[in-house]
């Protein structure tokens, strides 16, 4: 396939590619770039175009291109375009990764240069959050932590996910050699949402520029991580000084939702220029607050934004996301479509105590030991680390209460308590159920002995377990014990299974499965498209204004901007009826 016929291709199916003065000053570029440009503008298709004529150009045995991304869902959803194209097929595809898996990629080889381990491991965050044992950055604890981190690398060999880009630099730094070794394989790096790199992450791309063609793609309208270590708005004036590059606006262009007015619509409100008039592609529905008007609106906004949608392209959506700005927005969200007739969907939140909690679960899977007394003070252990992840003074004192039962009846006692009476009636359930083999029906069950047995600490922990079946990992978790079963004919080490499930899940690119219903908060929603998006709006639940911001609402506007623009071909605001959100204020409600 040549490179014109390529242009025809997979990244923009509903809108011709237009190869204007400015794209191809890029393409033809020898030196770095860097390419400015709304959401839907093209950056993305003009990266992976750089690429195909890069390779067109020619390659040396062994050399490939590096595209680099924060999401999983947009290094997903690259790579099934980039298999699809015959061009790539034949001639190599790009490397294309998450800035995590490429950085432990460095580390994988060449940790010893920094005196670790050759054999590393890593420390999955959930995992992280309960050692963190909810300590934040802002915490005076916090220094304690990053020396304890840091010698869990040097002494174990185990690597927390906040080290990979600060190792990495370290390891680049230290070597030109090496440099120069990955300049070699990877002559020209892509670099995706460049204004969100932090300040190691940007070193290893500034110490790569020595000999590698950079080209950034960015959108200073969409820095919505700046609350972050390391990222702020110095980027690209940075990218600037150092890299020098060819500097190319592709403005507002909008190719992502061709046809409607979302992006005007987006854009106004990150102005602050909301018009009294309809949006093509927007509506705006208001709701009573009341919890049962609420739920209702929930779930009704669902098939309403399916009919909009059907009404104004034919087609049924493959894909509606329900954004809320908070966690607990999520949890009204998910618990509204719950109710009643289940509406089947998945969920994406911070998810460390649901992790953990699933190691609790897969602790009752596993084969059981003779010692129904040590059974049940590993149960409670487990507990109390699911709880420590969650950091709040609340779960603290739970942690401390399994710890503490833990080790007393590890000392032969036996306290009349309903925490451990209950720890001990699910390790003797889970030794009298006959396991069937089938993962989802021995993990409902494993799910139901904690719900009821007697105490709410298990009980907590059995409700997160449903978050696991809601997103993609709870089918990957299951084809991983499937595949234990079939080797042992029982759930053997199933907490490692998980646990190794898990970590590769959070590392390697190959993204959430965004398809069907999917509720996740604001921040989560980077980097991913949708046919439809609902966003939800609720005072205290999810507000679009901030709590701990005031007008104009900048950083607000800004996140909301972003969440608009996710979508593809309708927007739906659900809104409560008072107090009107300021950033939305006009008189376009319905």
């Amino acid at each position: 396939m040549s490179f014109r016929s390529f242009i025809k291709l997979v990244w923009l199916p509903n809108m011709p590619y237009v190869i204007c003065e400015k794209r191809q000053a890029v393409l033809d570029a020898d030196g770095h770039c860097l390419v400015l440009g709304g959401p839907g503008s093209g950056k993305t298709t003009l990266a992976m175009l750089k690429a195909m004529r890069r390779i067109e150009v020619g390659l040396r045995s062994g050399q490939s291109i590096l595209f680099l991304s924060f999401s999983r869902a947009a290094v997903a959803r690259i790579t099934a375009a980039a298999k699809s194209e015959e061009a790539f097929r034949n001639r190599g595809l790009p490397s294309i990764q998450t800035f995590h898996s490429f950085f432990w990629q460095i580390l994988q080889g060449h940790a010893y240069l920094l005196g670790a381990h050759r054999t590393l491991s890593i420390v999955p965050t959930h995992e992280e959050a309960a050692l963190r044992d909810g300590i934040a950055m802002d915490d005076a604890e916090w220094p304690a932590w990053e020396k304890k981190r840091r010698e869990l690398f040097h002494a174990e060999g185990r690597v927390c996910f906040d080290l990979f880009a600060p190792l990495a630099a370290e390891v680049l730094s230290r070597s030109a050699r090496l440099r120069r070794r990955f300049s070699e394989r990877y002559p020209l790096v892509l670099v995706d949402e460049a204004q969100d790199t932090n300040d190691e992450q940007w070193e290893c791309i500034r110490l790569l520029a020595e000999l590698s063609q950079i080209v950034c793609l960015a959108d200073p309208d969409q820095m919505i991580f700046g609350h972050l270590p390391g990222v702020s708005a110095k980027r690209l004036p940075e990218i600037r000084a150092t890299l020098a590059p060819l500097e190319v606006s592709l403005g507002t262009e909008n190719n992502r939702s061709p046809g409607t007015e979302i992006a005007q619509f987006a854009r106004d409100v990150f102005l602050g220029q909301v018009r009294a008039g309809d949006y093509a592609g927007v509506t705006v529905v208001a709701y009573q607050r009341k919890g049962e008007h609420r739920d209702n609106a929930i779930r009704a906004s669902v098939g309403y934004l399916t009919k909009l949608i059907v009404k104004s392209t034919g087609e049924r959506p493959e894909s509606i996301a329900i954004l809320a700005s908070y966690t607990k927005g999520v949890a009204v969200v998910s618990a509204a479509l719950q109710k009643e007739k289940p509406i089947p969907h998945q969920v994406l939140f911070d998810e460390s105590f649901a992790l953990l909690a699933a190691r609790a679960a897969a602790f009752l899977l596993e084969p059981r030991n003779e010692s129904q007394t040590e059974d049940v003070a590993t149960l409670l252990e487990l507990l109390g680390t699911a709880f420590q992840a969650k950091g709040n003074v609340t779960a603290r004192r739970t942690r401390d209460r399994c710890f503490v039962y833990a080790a007393r009846v590890r000392a032969g006692e036996h306290p009349s308590v309903k925490l451990v009476i209950a720890a001990a009636k699910a390790i003797a359930e889970s030794a009298d159920h006959a396991r069937c083999g089938d993962p989802r029906r021995d993990w409902t069950a494993v799910k139901e002995t904690l719900r009821t047995a007697g105490d709410s600490t298990l009980e907590v922990a059995a409700s997160q377990l449903d978050y696991l079946v809601a997103f993609a990992r709870g089918r990957r978790i299951s084809e991983a014990l499937s595949t234990a079963w079939m080797e042992y004919g029982c759930y053997q080490d199933a907490r490692a299974v998980v646990d190794a499930t898990l970590s590769q899940d959070q590392l390697l690119s190959a993204g959430e499965q965004l398809e069907g219903i999917q509720v996740m908060n604001s921040h989560k929603a980077k980097g991913k498209q949708f046919d439809g998006v609902v966003l939800y709006q609720q005072e205290y639940h999810s507000p679009f204004a901030w709590r701990n911001e005031t007008a104009p609402f900048t950083e607000s506007r800004r996140l909301l901007h972003m969440t608009i623009s996710r979508a593809r071909r309708h927007v739906l605001v659900l809104s409560e009826v008072y107090p009107i959100c300021p950033i939305l204020k006009s008189d376009r409600r319905r």
